[in-house]
């Protein structure tokens, strides 16, 4: 994987998108000094997380922005794009199938950054993770900027040991175990509320408990009391059942007897019916009867006319003759007599005619009344069993519609009983409400803003932090800078001080003597002289010894005490006397070429300097000393201090064997610098302090807030907890109350439905009731109806029997009449035959006399047989009339029993009625009772099954009402209790689940830290092994000589920090900040090139590395660059041409613009080729 292209705008001084080809190998990135090169590597370094504006060389972070210039108004945002070329797939996992892999930021001036991984929006996380173990970051190895030298070679340990872990691609190692130690605590964390929950659900669950238990009583003791009602309403059922099958056994029988009382009325009308027929016909036989009888009357009455004409002819032949005349008259006579009966007989048919179609037609009509009577009687019966229906069915209606209106009012008392256990029930619904659940879910919304609020300040005090940290880091590398310099020049000074002493006699023999005298703390005049610059040699020179003298105040009482002077030589000098003044700059006039005017100090100076004049050079003091006078010299700046007659020159001083006043004006001047040092390390180590004290109280704050977090975070799980526990029990009430609600609106529409039901049974029951009454009122008149249609039908019968019997009669007398006519007519014609005959009778007596002289017995025998042929006829008219009689007693007895079967008919529907309508009752009774045991939810084959034979209904409503009474004394029942202690159950062993499983899984943890630490280990102890490897071979190839290691300050591989020691060649440097810049660098290299060739990085940036080093030097850096540009791409900054050589592509950075930077991109080796090509 290498760096193709950096994509810069708006950043810093690139305020145009700026486009960066990284063609691979070695990329030297020229440009005078404020061009903006080093921009390039803080945009390299920003994009890959920088969070801290004080490693970006900015105070914040919106100073990346491009801020304007001259000509070029402030831009709103900046952005650095990133693209690497995977094709290698060098970056696994997830990344290993990207050929390329584009990272940008972008920052706009509310300080918002925005991260994107090849264009999609993604965290700081995520692209720190993309480089972890690749040896790539915001401060890694990878980027050596200005500055990055002296902070690697003077790294602490710990910060030393970062890189070694980063080459080591550990530090993916430690963010897991960062994140496994993390995720530790929030496991000991989710443990520890854990057990406040679980001690919660176990207070709760002994809570529930009884309630649970009193409720799985009542439950039990309810399931037993359905199963015994189910069993009393199956018994009940039962015994309507049988009740009812008895009453239908008993209906069907009645059935049976209407309908053989039916059957039987129907076959008496039948007999009715042929016995009227039968007795027409034997009204006509009767009538042919005594037609045949008066006929045989007739012939009886003629043969014994004709027996006694003969006999009388025969006996009064003669007499006959005489007599037929007198008989002539009296035929004459009879046939007048005959005639006018046949004139009465035949005026007594005109009235007997008329009678009787009068009585045909009465009969007739009486027929037709009778059959409307009896039509009559039939709709009077009808309507009568019609409205006898309606009244049953009234009745029957009525009471079913009071036994629904009792069932109705028993369903409408339990829904109203039971309304009111579900107003109590969602009372106490309501009373427990939602104000736990709502104050607690409250509780939680304070608790994460309070949360939140917390997160805004360690937030805020994080970047503070940060911020103050960056301060105090700068601040402690400052006062360290501070610090180390003023140990160079304390030790300098120290070292110039001890010179300085011995210069100045400090240390001779006469100390002690001085001492005596009172004289050690004296000022030596040495220390008292201040020279002007350049002349210090000269004054040295002349003064010598002089430079030793110690000031005092009584020279003769000191020089009575010579002789306590052990050895050596002492000089004073009066510092005190009267009208001495001091020599100094300017005390003499301009142009006084004396060494005296170059020199102030105390007044023995005008002795010991007078007659010394000042040369500049040893030409010039050449050409004075003609002109002096005797006794006096001339000195040059360089010392050399000519006479007229001699000359006194010494060799020139070392560093370390300076001269007297050289050594005091450098003293003087280290002085100063150490006093300007300490003040500045006072006001930093001031600054340091504050920023430390700020720190520490961000710090302090940071974690009281955090703690104080933990406190909110700790209470928001409790509380959370809480809300979900709230919440369930909430839901659990929520969704018994809309059941309780639902079963209560549905028992609100049924008692509705049941109010509804039963005034609409009762208008039944009245509309019944009323027309029961309607229908009894109804009756009388139909009854009297039927009674009066009855009796017409009575009185129609009966007077068509009078009829019929009055027709007969005149019928009788008709047919008599018509014979008797008929006979008068036959006698009339008999008459006239004899009228006419006795005139020729008389002749034909006289014949017939000569003629008659046989036997009358011929006559006599037909008189005899026409005598019996009547008495047979008249016993048949008299069986034909007893028949008749019979027939009609017949009718009269069928009417009696016709009578009489309607009377049972009426009976046995009445009784059925009665019957239907008490099955009626008991199956609405039954219906009821299936309704009921179907609103119990029982299977009745079930509860058959187990129902005992001997079990009555007196024996279940007792248990029934023992059972009741066990429930009642239960109390108050929270049947919710069993399914919340159910869910608290489950929830209790759920939450022992999790506890469980949170400790394994903390021990997972714990193994896998240890796992980590172990290869941490073996992998840290492996890089330092091979770092410090390449180290002692890289190192002496980059210095030509010399050694370096690396060294563990500690034992624990996990903790212990490293140090780098090393050894120029030639020098015994034990501490590597006694190191000259340039061999800083060079060891800086050696280490970073060490751990590259352990973990190479994609790419390495070099900010001006080369820039301390000299030519040789640099050359073998260049030498080590161009060998190890084949495994890692290089951008290098630099002003040195034998870097810029040693480059394959140069990229050169102008601002020809003030405040603009561009780029002007060259590569070295297409140039090269296209000048060959030219050449």
């Amino acid at each position: 994987m290498r760096l193709s292209k950096i994509r810069l705008n708006g950043f810093k001084s690139f305020v145009d998108a700026t486009p960066v080809p990284l063609l691979g190998g070695i990329t030297a990135i020229v440009g005078p000094n404020g061009c903006g090169k080093s921009n390039i590597i803080d945009a390299v370094r920003w994009v890959m997380g920088e969070s801290s504006a004080r490693h970006l060389r900015g105070g914040s972070m919106a100073d990346v922005i491009f801020s304007g210039s001259r000509s070029r108004k402030p831009v709103g945002q900046a952005s650095i794009e990133l693209v690497f070329d995977n094709s290698d797939g060098a970056l696994g996992g997830q990344y290993a199938g990207f050929a390329e892999i584009a990272i940008r930021r972008q920052v706009n001036r509310d300080g918002q950054s925005a991260y994107y991984l090849n264009g999609s929006r993604c965290r700081r996380r995520d692209i720190t993770d993309v480089f972890l173990g690749t040896g790539l970051g915001p401060r890694s190895y990878s980027i050596i900027e200005q500055g990055t030298i002296s902070r690697l070679i003077e790294a602490k340990p710990e910060e030393l040991r970062g890189y070694l872990e980063e080459a080591a691609g550990i530090s993916l190692y430690k963010e897991r175990r960062r994140e496994t130690e993390r995720r530790m605590r929030d496991t000991r964390e989710n443990l520890e509320r854990l057990e406040d929950v679980r001690d919660e659900v176990g207070r709760q669950l002994e809570k529930l408990s009884q309630q649970a238990e009193t409720a799985e009583r009542y439950r039990a003791l309810k399931a037993e009391e359905r199963e015994r009602r189910a069993e009393l309403l199956l018994l009940r059922t039962r015994g309507l059942q049988q009740e009812r099958a008895t009453l239908q056994q008993e209906l069907a029988e009645r059935d049976n007897a209407l309908e053989s009382r039916i059957a039987d009325q129907r076959g008496v009308e039948r007999e009715m019916e042929a016995l009227r027929a039968s007795h027409a016909e034997q009204s006509d036989a009767l009538n042919e009867i005594q037609g045949r009888f008066y006929q045989v009357g007739s012939d009886i009455a003629r043969l014994e006319q004709r027996i006694s004409h003969r006999r009388e002819l025969r006996e009064t032949s003669a007499r006959e003759l005489s007599r037929n005349n007198e008989a002539l008259e009296r035929v004459q006579a009879e046939l007048a007599e005959d005639q006018k009966k046949l004139g009465l007989l035949q005026e007594r048919l005109q009235t007997l005619n008329p009678e009787i179609e009068s009585l045909d037609e009465a009969l007739t009509r009486s027929t037709v009344s009778l059959e409307e009577a009896g039509k009559r009687l039939e709709a009077a019966r009808a309507a009568r069993d019609e409205q006898a229906r309606r009244q049953a069915d009234a009745d029957r209606q009525a009471e079913v519609e009071r036994a629904r209106i009792e069932q109705l009012e028993a369903r409408q008392l339990d829904r109203r009983r039971r309304t009111e256990q579900l107003a109590t029930e969602l009372g106490e619904l309501d009373s427990d409400g939602d104000g736990d659940v709502a104050d607690v879910a409250s509780r939680i919304g304070v608790l994460e803003q309070e949360r939140d609020q917390f997160d805004e300040r360690i937030a805020d005090l994080d970047e503070q932090i940060g911020f103050e940290a960056g301060q105090r880091d700068e601040h402690r590398d400052e006062l360290d800078a501070l610090r180390e310099r003023r140990s160079e020049l304390k030790a300098r000074q120290t070292s110039l001080e001890t010179l300085q002493e011995a210069a100045l006699g400090a240390e001779t023999g006469a100390g002690e003597w001085l001492e005596a005298m009172g004289l050690g703390d004296g000022k030596r005049l040495g220390e008292c002289l201040e020279v002007e610059a350049g002349w210090e040699t000269a004054v040295e020179v002349v003064l010598q010894d002089a430079l030793q003298a110690v000031a005092a105040d009584d020279l003769g009482r000191l020089g009575g005490q010579a002789e306590q002077l052990g050895g050596g030589a002492v000089m004073l000098y009066r510092s005190d006397a009267a009208g001495d003044t001091e020599s100094g700059f300017g005390a003499h006039a301009a142009g006084d070429d004396r060494l005296l005017t170059r020199v102030k100090g105390p007044a023995p100076l005008q002795d010991l300097l007078a007659g010394v004049h000042v040369a500049d050079d040893e030409q010039q003091a050449l050409s004075r000393l003609a002109s002096l006078p005797a006794g006096e010299s001339v000195v040059t700046r360089r010392g050399q201090w000519f006479g007229r007659r001699w000359l006194r020159i010494q060799a020139a001083a070392s560093d370390d064997q300076e001269g007297v006043l050289a050594r005091g004006r450098a003293l003087e001047a280290l002085g100063n610098e150490v006093a300007r040092l300490d003040e500045a390390m006072a006001q930093r180590e001031a600054l340091y302090q504050e920023a430390v004290q700020r720190v520490a109280l961000l710090e302090e704050q940071r974690a009281e807030r955090a703690d104080e977090r933990g406190g909110v975070d700790r209470e928001l799980a409790a509380a959370r907890a809480r809300l979900e526990a709230a919440e369930q029990q909430q839901a659990r009430r929520r969704e018994r109350r809309e059941t309780l609600l639902g079963e209560q609106q549905t028992l609100q529409e049924a008692l509705e439905a049941g109010d509804r039901d039963i005034r609409t049974t009762r208008e039944q029951l009245e509309s019944a009731l009323a027309t029961g009454e309607q229908a009894q009122a109804a009756m009388a008149p139909l009854d009297a109806d039927c009674h009066s249609a009855r009796e017409a039908v009575e009185a129609a019968r009966l007077a068509a029997d009078q009829l019929r019997e009055q027709r007969q009669d005149v019928a009788l007398r008709l047919e008599t009449a018509r014979t008797a006519g008929q006979s008068l007519e036959e006698a009339i014609a008999r008459l006239q035959r004899q009228e006419t005959g006795l005139s020729a009778r008389n002749a034909e007596l006289e014949q017939t006399l000569n003629e008659v002289s046989g036997s009358d017995d011929s006559l006599e025998a037909e008189r005899q047989a026409l005598l019996k042929k009547r008495a047979a006829v008249e016993e048949e008219l008299a069986a034909a009339r007893r028949a008749l009689g019979e027939a009609d007693e017949a009718l009269r007895t069928l009417d009696i029993r016709r009578g009489e079967a309607e009377s049972a008919i009426v009976e046995l529907r009445e009784a059925a009625e009665s019957a239907r309508y008490r099955d009626y009752e008991l199956k609405a009774r039954l219906q009821t009772q299936t309704e009921q045991l179907q609103s119990l939810q029982v299977d009745p084959a079930a509860v058959a099954e187990k129902l005992s034979e001997t079990a009555t209904e007196s024996d279940w409503e007792k248990e029934l009402e023992r059972l009741d009474n066990r429930i009642r004394r239960l109390g108050p029942i929270n049947l919710a209790a069993i399914d919340e202690h159910r869910t608290l159950s489950e929830r209790k062993s759920y939450l022992d689940a999790q506890q469980a499983d949170l400790s394994e899984a903390l021990e997972t943890l714990q193994n896998a830290i240890q796992k980590i630490d172990r290869e941490t280990r073996s992998r840290f102890r492996d890089t330092f092994d091979k770092v410090n490897s390449g180290l002692q071979r890289l190192f002496p190839r980059l210095f030509g000589g010399g050694q370096a290691y690396l060294e563990m300050t500690d034992d624990d591989l996990l903790e212990t920090g490293v140090t780098l020691m090393a050894r120029p060649p030639g020098k015994r440097i034990t501490n590597i900040h006694l190191l000259s810049g340039g061999e800083k660098a060079l060891a800086a290299v050696a280490l970073v090139f060490a751990i590259f060739e352990l973990n190479p990085a994609p790419f390495c940036m070099l900010d001006e590395v080369d820039a301390p080093l000299d030519e040789a030097n640099v050359g073998r850096f260049c030498d080590l660059l161009s060998e190890m540009s084949e495994r890692v791409q290089f951008i290098v900054i630099t002003h040195n041409k034998a870097t810029m050589e040693a480059a394959s592509h140069l990229a050169g950075v102008t601002m020809a613009e003030p405040g603009v930077s561009r780029l002007v991109a060259v590569d070295i080796e297409s140039a090269a080729a296209m000048t060959e090509a030219d050449a």
